[in-house]
């Protein structure tokens, strides 16, 4: 895979089931990247929690991801070197 950005967005899709919304594609995406120090916006994961419109998709997307972080975030980098 050649960027870290697609490593990420092919965990996240993977890992949400097939049908879910592109908005939480895109928190688990991020949130992949925040976790290896590669997201655009640095410290993504608190900020989504804090934000008041977004709080609760983040929280529930982020609650899902949270047992499987490492082992999501270990994918990533897996997919990228691929």
């Amino acid at each position: 895979m050649d960027s870290l950005e697609k490593a990420a967005d092919l965990v996240a899709r993977d890992f949400l089931n097939p049908g879910a919304p592109l908005f939480d594609v895109t928190l688990a995406k991020n949130a992949l990247l925040d976790c290896l120090f590669s997201s655009d916006e640095p410290d993504f994961i608190r900020k989504m929690c804090d934000h008041p419109l977004h709080r609760s998709d983040a929280r529930r997307v982020f609650g899902k991801m949270a047992p499987h972080l490492v082992a999501l975030a270990g994918r990533t980098a897996q997919e990228c070197r691929a």
